[in-house]
């Protein structure tokens, strides 16, 4: 796929650019030389006057749509009213555009202009099966999140009652609150109630999505590269859909840390008078697939002894959070890996622990660059001796005990 969208762009008569908000949209034209054609700024309500505003443009137009998070509806809508539509890198133009005044209209026309010149950057369209697709593992991270906060509000009840209570799960909390519901209070226990119920129908609503995206994964086309994902420790049917479905085709992307810029897992440093700092990461792509990436990095750790050394050493640097992100950014270029090679992860031995690997060695590399003096000095102050130190001393002390 072309980012900046120079192909054959001499072939349409006309280049649209759209600046989408919630409640407005504006729209700009201009032809091949870049030189404007028509502008058209409306409510996102009046669907017919953009239709037929689209319809009054010179043949072939092509159409590209600034990145938002609500930008579906414009695409399934007007997607079939122009010959081509993209969709405009939001971050990356923020980037090009430089110091000017910023107005809907001039971000309208700035795209407009950039796609006729073949410089704007476009971004990926999925299709409607794909975009189903993330749809499930997008509702399944809301349902898990309120899973998660639904629970919290569970454990502070128990904590203020001074109890430890059940394991927080539908069946156990309903058992424990028959059994024991008459330690709380009156409003705690209704509390708990409501709460408890809550918990157990977004259980079934993710049982019920589970099955859904299953039966997605199976599919023929999606069933091959989900397979190679879930090769990959940590890697489940959810994951296995989530991941996959996020990033789309992973052959748009020319290298790993072209996939790793896309996902906004890349920390964002900062340059200045020869120093480098690091900063926070740039969270400039799906929300969706970093949660599940982070979450599916802790799977791998479980599953693979390599990745659980990598993840206890990065601890021990930069602390769990980065330590987790970090992992989630290599579980991606494996996947990446995985997906291009087309062959299935390779589990790797134990690897030993670092306290073992330092001891095996310090003897060798003592003494080879330590004197005999150096040893017997340290043997002294309880420094630790080598082998090589007690034959030394041994031969020095025995002519004393002859003389004597």
């Amino acid at each position: 796929m072309n980012r900046n969208g120079d192909g054959a762009r001499e072939e349409f008569g006309c280049f649209v650019g759209v600046d989408l908000h919630k409640t407005t949209v504006t729209l700009v034209a201009v032809d091949v030389g870049g030189e404007e054609m028509a502008a058209l700024k409306c409510s996102t309500r009046s669907t017919d006057r953009i239709a037929g505003w689209l319809a009054g443009l010179a043949r072939p137009r092509w159409l590209a749509v600034e990145a938002v998070g609500f930008v579906e509806w414009f695409i399934d809508r007007f997607g079939g009213s122009v010959e081509r539509m993209d969709i405009a890198d939001a971050t990356e133009l923020a980037h090009r555009r430089g110091k000017r005044r910023k107005t809907d209209r001039n971000d309208a026309l700035d795209i407009a202009q950039r796609l006729s010149r073949g410089e704007c950057p476009l971004g990926f369209i999925a299709d409607e099966e794909l975009m189903q697709l993330r749809k499930l593992g997008r509702h399944w991270r809301r349902l898990s999140h309120t899973l998660s906060r639904t629970k919290s509000g569970l454990r502070s009840i128990l904590d203020a009652a001074n109890l430890s209570g059940p394991k927080l799960e539908g069946g156990p909390a309903q058992s424990w609150l028959l059994t024991h519901g008459h330690l709380l209070h009156q409003v705690q226990g209704d509390c708990f109630a409501d709460l408890v119920d809550i918990v157990q129908l977004i259980e079934r609503q993710r049982e019920r999505l589970r099955r859904r995206i299953v039966l997605a994964n199976r599919s023929e086309r999606f069933a091959e590269q989900v397979a190679l994902c879930q090769s990959a420790p940590g890697i489940g049917d959810i994951w296995g859909c989530i991941i996959p479905a996020e990033i789309g085709p992973f052959d748009r992307f020319p290298n790993a840390d072209a996939l790793e810029f896309w996902s906004g897992i890349t920390p964002d440093n900062k340059e200045s008078a020869g120093r480098t700092q690091s900063g926070k990461i740039t969270k400039a792509g799906s929300p969706t697939l970093r949660w599940a990436l982070c979450n599916a990095a802790m799977g791998m750790c479980k599953s693979d002894p390599r990745q659980a050394a990598v993840r206890r050493r990065l601890v021990r640097k930069v602390g769990k959070p980065k330590a987790n992100v970090a992992m989630g950014r290599r579980l991606l270029r494996v996947l990446y890996a995985l997906v291009r090679d087309g062959k299935p992860y390779e589990y790797g031995r134990k690897p030993p622990s670092p306290r073992s690997a330092k001891q095996r060695r310090r003897p060798a590399a003592t003494a080879a660059a330590e004197p005999v003096t150096r040893q017997s000095a340290r043997a002294f102050f309880g420094l630790g001796a080598t082998s090589a130190a007690t034959p030394a001393t041994t031969t020095r002390a025995q002519p004393a005990r002859q003389q004597n």
